[in-house]
C-alpha cells in the first residue's frame, strides 16, 4: 500500500471508528425520525466535529445522511424557508443569505467551534464564486432551483506562485434535492453557478476547526480563499488555480 493510500485508509478507519462510537451511544439517529430528531442530530454531529470525536469525512458523510434522509418540504417548513426568503430582489450576481435558526429546545450546548445555518439564494447566473477553504467544513443542499456545480480536491499549495493546486472532483448540474459537503480532508473547494431564478442552497458549516492542519496560504477571517480554477489542467489533470482577492473574483465570476 503506498503513503497516500495508507494514509485515507487510516483516516477512513480513524472517521469509522469514532463514528461507530456516537451511533453506539445512541446520539445520532439515522435517518432521522422527525424535524426535531433531525435538528439535534445535526448539532450532536457538529458537537462531535468540534470535540474531535469524529472526523471531517465522517462528518461529511452523515450530514449527507440526514439532509438526504428528510423531505425539503419539511426541511423548509421547520426552518421557514418561504418567510426568510420571499423578499429577497438578488440586485446582483451574487448570492444573498439568510440564518435560519434551530428551536430552543434543541440542545447546541457544548459545540464548542463557531458554526452556522443559512440559506443562499441566487438569480439566474448568480454565482458561490469560487474558493477553498482552511480549517472548515461545511454542506450545500440545493432547496430550489438548479446549480452547475464544480467541486476540488486540494492537493497542494504553491505560495510561490499565490496558487493552489486543484484536482476537479465534480462538474454537472444539482438540481432541488441535490448535495455536495467539504472539508480539509476531502472536495476542499467548490464553485456553483445558479441556472434557474431562485435557486436556492441549505448550508450548515463549521468554522476554526482544529489548527493541527496548516497550510502555506493564509485564508481571510471566513476561513477563505478565492481562486481561478479556469486554467487549463495539466497532464496528470490538476489545475494550478491562482488565487484572488475578493474584488478580482467578483469581477471575473459574478460581474
Amino acid at each position: 500500500m503506498n503513503q497516500f493510500n495508507r494514509r485515507n485508509f487510516f483516516e477512513a478507519f480513524a472517521g469509522a471508528a469514532a463514528l461507530h462510537a456516537i451511533l453506539a451511544s445512541g446520539a445520532l439517529a439515522s435517518p432521522p425520525a422527525d424535524l426535531n430528531r433531525w435538528a439535534q442530530d445535526v448539532a450532536d454531529i457538529n458537537r462531535a466535529l468540534a470535540q474531535g470525536r469524529m472526523s471531517p469525512v465522517a462528518w461529511q458523510q452523515q450530514i449527507e445522511v440526514l439532509n438526504t434522509g428528510i423531505a425539503l418540504s419539511a426541511i423548509a417548513r421547520y426552518l421557514d424557508f418561504d418567510r426568510l426568503t420571499k423578499a429577497m430582489a438578488f440586485p446582483s450576481n451574487l448570492a444573498e443569505t439568510k440564518d435560519p435558526k434551530f428551536p430552543a429546545t434543541i440542545n447546541v450546548a457544548g459545540i464548542e467551534r463557531p458554526w452556522f445555518l443559512r440559506f443562499f439564494g441566487m438569480r439566474k447566473g448568480g454565482a458561490i464564486i469560487p474558493h477553498v477553504h482552511n480549517n472548515m467544513v461545511s454542506s450545500h443542499l440545493v432547496m430550489e432551483g438548479a446549480f452547475r456545480t464544480r467541486t476540488f480536491d486540494r492537493v497542494a499549495d504553491l505560495p510561490a506562485e499565490n496558487a493552489v493546486l486543484l484536482k476537479p472532483t465534480l462538474d454537472k448540474t444539482l438540481n432541488a434535492g441535490g448535495m455536495i459537503t467539504m472539508s480539509d480532508d476531502k472536495t476542499n473547494g467548490h464553485w456553483l453557478i445558479a441556472e434557474q431564478d431562485r435557486s436556492f442552497t441549505f448550508d450548515v458549516g463549521l468554522v476554526n476547526l482544529s489548527k493541527t492542519r496548516t497550510y502555506a496560504m493564509q485564508a481571510n477571517k471566513y476561513n477563505m480563499i478565492f481562486v481561478d480554477p479556469t486554467a487549463a489542467p495539466d497532464g496528470q489533470g490538476l489545475i494550478r488555480a491562482k488565487t484572488m482577492t475578493f474584488e478580482e473574483c467578483q469581477a471575473k465570476f459574478a460581474p
